[in-house]
This record gives C-alpha cells, sequence and structure tokens, in this order.
C-alpha cells in the first residue's frame, strides 16, 4: 500500500474542501484517508454507530468503496462491510447508485450481503448520485499494488528472519490467496526445515503458512502439507495441514521436495 506524507494529504484535504468538516468528523476523514485497512474499519465503525450522515465525509467513503471493492482480498472484506454500513446509515440517497454498484458486481458474498443491507437503508436513488472520481483520493492511496509488487514485499518479509515478518506474510499470502510459486516454495521450505521443532507459541505462525500454501490452489505441494499432517507434533498444526490439503486439486504435478527453493533461509531463531 502506498502512503502520502502529512504535509501532502494536508494540501489534498484543503483542495477537496472538507475544511467544513467539524473536528470530530475531520478526525474521522483523516483516519478514511490513512491508508491503513485497519484505520478504515475503526472510523467505518464510529460514522456507523454515530449514525453521521455529513456528506462530505461520506464523499469520501463512498470513493473509497468505489476505489476497493473490485479488487478487495480477504483481509479488506470486513473493513469495506463496515463502510458500505456506514454509507447505508446515512439515509441519503444520494450514495444508493454506489452501494448498488457493489450489490451488483462484488465478488465476495460478505460484502454484497453488507452493501445490500445498507442499501435498504436508503430511500431509493435520491436528488445527484454520487459518481467515481466526485472526491479526489490523494494520488496512489488504496492504489491495488502490482502482482510482481506484492510478491516482492511479501518475499522479503519471509527471509527476514523472524516470526512476527513471517506470520504477516503468511497471513497476507492467505487473505490474497495467491499462486506464486516462489512465494509457495518459500513457505514449503520453512516449514518442512521447522515444523518438527516449532513451539507451541508458535504453531499459530506455521498454521499460517499451510493457509497460504493452502489458498494457492498448487498441487505442487500436497505432499508438503501431506508431510505435516502425518507428522506434526501439535495438533493444530496436524489439523490445519490437513483442511488446507483438501484446498489442493488433485492433479499430477511435481511435487516439492525440500531443498528445492535454491536461496538461502535464514536460520530461525526458534
Amino acid at each position: 500500500m502506498r502512503y502520502l506524507s502529512t504535509g501532502a494529504m494536508a494540501l489534498m484535504l484543503a483542495f477537496n474542501a472538507v475544511a467544513k468538516l467539524e473536528p470530530e468528523e475531520q478526525k474521522l476523514a483523516d483516519m478514511l484517508l490513512s491508508g491503513d485497512m485497519t484505520q478504515l474499519k475503526s472510523a467505518s465503525k464510529q460514522i456507523y454507530n454515530s449514525e453521521i450522515s455529513e456528506p462530505e465525509l461520506l464523499d469520501i467513503g463512498a470513493e473509497i468503496l468505489l476505489k476497493k471493492y473490485p479488487d478487495a482480498v480477504r483481509s479488506d472484506i470486513d473493513s469495506l462491510a463496515w463502510l458500505a454500513r456506514a454509507i447505508g446509515a446515512s439515509e441519503n440517497g444520494r450514495y444508493y447508485n454506489v452501494l448498488s454498484e457493489v450489490v451488483e458486481h462484488a465478488q465476495n458474498d460478505k460484502l454484497e450481503r453488507h452493501a445490500d443491507t445498507a442499501l435498504d437503508e436508503l430511500p431509493g436513488a435520491e436528488g445527484e448520485q454520487y459518481v467515481a472520481g466526485g472526491y479526489a483520493l490523494p494520488e496512489g492511496l488504496y492504489t491495488k499494488d502490482t502482482d510482481a509488487e506484492v510478491i516482492s514485499r511479501l518475499k522479503q518479509k519471509m527471509l527476514a528472519g523472524d516470526l512476527s515478518n513471517l506470520k504477516q506474510a503468511a497471513r497476507e499470502m492467505a487473505s490474497r490467496e495467491l499462486r506464486s510459486e516462489i512465494l509457495g516454495d518459500i513457505a514449503a521450505e520453512i516449514l518442512l526445515t521447522h515444523y518438527k521443532e516449532v513451539k507451541k507459541n508458535q504453531v499459530d505462525t506455521f498454521a499460517w503458512l499451510t493457509n497460504a500454501i493452502g489458498r494457492s490452489k498448487m498441487a505442487r505441494y500436497r505432499d508438503v502439507l501431506r508431510e505435516i499432517e502425518d507428522n506434526g507434533e501439535f495438533r493444530k498444526l496436524r489439523r490445519y495441514a490437513e483442511s488446507n490439503l483438501d484446498e489442493l486439486p488433485e492433479e499430477a504435478a511435481e511435487q516439492y521436495q525440500k531443498g528445492m527453493f535454491n536461496e538461502p533461509i535464514p536460520d530461525y531463531t526458534f
């Protein structure tokens, strides 16, 4: 995700004439425009719970929703669902077409369902409808990264040598359902190298690695998950390996074997 400097964002806010907002609303606008999905979710929940109906603020939300929903990954859905509900809670017919578009074209059932619920709260397509581009988001904000950018960034995190970065990368791989042989091979090599020495407080990280492999839908990793299912010390890790093995197709494919990844794997401290 690309972020703007505080100064650049302030200029863009001024350009969009959000100076009319009350201080609490301005704080929410800043959260929406942070580029961070966690802050976006928090702001959306506050707007929903407080039934804030200020169009200057809702236009920001509508623009973000229209920009993000077509390429939303699994980890984005909860935030965007709350954003849709926040827009619906305004009961402002200006956003009827926005929510209708999400209902019609969203690729995620949960997002479609929440947008539909939000749409039911609006009186209909009353007045001038909000259209994409009506609010000029800061350049690059919430822009979809290319696959190459994502793979490069996640590879760096996975090979950083610490479990925190490894878990974050695995979670994002799973969320994006990335079909990347290079990232899958790294995950498989780390699993095969270390799964027998995993401690209880580290199991969650390795469970996420199995999720990342399972959601790749790549048959190449069936033997990896099968080995962990059969030989993992912890039941939780065996269970996750089994579940994710079911996600991989039965098609013929060269199976990953330990050592196939030919770059150095960090000596993780366990």
